[in-house]
């Protein structure tokens, strides 16, 4: 006996026509949707790496900027170094600190930079070598001693040295 395939119906045709319609329909909209997801995602990343390359540039560039400014604010250390030690050749160490408004420690700091290297390489013995007894001279220069070698500190005799003819006179009144 063979068997009998049931009949469809015009009606059960559209029905599975229209299901199938939809489905396509449904399966478009979807891939339509996945489509425009992976771009969202796509460019969410090249955001990402926009903002990081910015980042970089905007770090290099700050650091040459910071460098340069180092540099420049070096100069300008060295000119100020230089002018108060002009200035200390002409004036004592007080009366630079009063006219310039700085402590005298400050003065001496900038007049005794250790990166500050005098004209021509040589040191300078004059009074950045001096050691100050923090007194001052009637003239307004600091009474100073040398600074003996380290050898003979235990042989040096203490004692104020003479400045100059200013304190001289002055000793002797």
């Amino acid at each position: 006996m063979a068997q009998r395939r049931p009949r469809k119906s015009a009606r059960e045709v559209e029905a599975r026509e229209r299901v199938r319609a939809r489905r396509a329909e449904h399966w478009e909209r979807e891939r339509q949707l996945e489509d425009l997801a992976t771009d969202y995602e796509a460019a969410a990343q090249e955001i990402k790496d926009v903002t990081t390359e910015a980042e970089e540039k905007i770090a290099a560039y700050a650091a040459r900027l910071r460098g340069e400014a180092e540099t420049e604010k070096q100069k300008l250390r060295d000119r100020q170094a230089e002018s108060v030690g002009q200035m200390l050749k002409l004036d004592g160490v007080r009366s630079v600190a009063d006219r310039l408004g700085e402590s005298v420690d400050t003065v001496r700091k900038v007049a005794a930079r250790p990166d500050r290297a005098p004209e021509g390489g040589k040191p300078d013995h004059g009074l950045a070598a001096a050691r100050s007894t923090g007194q001052e001279a009637a003239a307004g220069q600091p009474v100073t001693r040398p600074i003996p070698p380290a050898n003979a500190a235990a042989t040096a005799s203490p004692g104020p040295a003479t400045a100059g003819p200013a304190e001289h006179s002055a000793a002797s009144a």
